[in-house]
């Protein structure tokens, strides 16, 4: 089974796309648009005026103070930036559709797309499995946000009609972990590597950060992740019991 994929704007600038990104993705039969912090009024005149008959899609519209919230309930998610971030870790969007196409069936997706003068900050793109560009001309390369959600639903409604044909067949994917359980894991992750001494507090954030990237290129089910998870668990226990006893051995000299 495909599920609808959810639509993720975060700190949108404009009324009018938000409006036209709810206008796109009617068009494209999707209807879970989400607003992380919008810094207008989503029902104002100018959202309904370019929205025309998707009003429903903005009415229905869900608000969320971060983007962590926005997208808990997702198994992938998908992050948009300008082409002109070119130093960026950033996959070409033709190529990484094969990759999302293997994993959507029984998976759900949310579809990031940053403010419209700054696009997302590095904690929120942390926050995304796949990171993708939208290739176009150097001479002007930052596309419209209802021009990028236009392309992406598009290509994802491509997608989402070879899995329809297809659900019949025996499904070749299986079900990845949602962010909430891998924010749990890495938590853990955290925990693990303090008791062992691994980083420091100067550098903490930024191991995890680098560690939370492998773990994104490994792109591991839900089974895998809670394999990890059961093993930093027994790491975690071991590492505390030790502990506890150094410490007693210390305190009785």
């Amino acid at each position: 089974m495909v599920l609808q994929p959810s639509f993720v704007l975060v700190r949108p600038e404009f009324e009018g796309n938000m409006g036209s990104v709810a206008r796109v993705m009617k068009n494209f039969a999707f209807t879970d648009l989400r607003l992380v912090n919008p810094n207008q009024n989503h029902l104002g005149s100018e959202a309904h005026m370019m929205a025309c008959d998707a009003a429903d899609v903005l009415k229905n519209a869900k608000l969320f103070a971060s983007l962590e919230e926005a997208v808990e309930d997702a198994n992938i998610v998908l992050a948009t930036s300008s082409g002109r971030y070119r130093s960026r870790d950033l996959d070409d969007l033709q190529d990484a559709l094969p990759k999302l196409e293997l994993c959507l069936e029984n998976n759900k997706l949310a579809v990031v797309l940053g403010n419209e003068r700054n696009g997302l900050l590095d904690n929120e793109l942390a926050l995304c499995s796949m990171k993708v560009r939208i290739e176009s001309s150097e001479i002007y390369p930052a596309l419209n946000l209802a021009s990028a959600a236009g392309i992406l639903a598009y290509e994802i409604s491509l997608l989402m009609g070879k899995e329809h044909k297809q659900s019949q067949e025996v499904s070749k994917t299986t079900a990845l972990p949602l962010l909430g359980e891998v924010d749990e894991f890495f938590v853990l992750m955290d925990e693990v590597l303090g008791l062992a001494n691994f980083s420091r507090a100067y550098n903490k954030e930024k191991i995890s950060l680098e560690l939370r990237q492998v773990y994104q290129r490994m792109n591991p089910t839900m089974r895998e992740n809670n394999l990890m998870k059961a093993a930093l668990l027994k790491i975690s226990k071991s590492l505390t019991v030790n502990a506890q006893v150094e410490d007693k051995r210390g305190n009785q000299f």
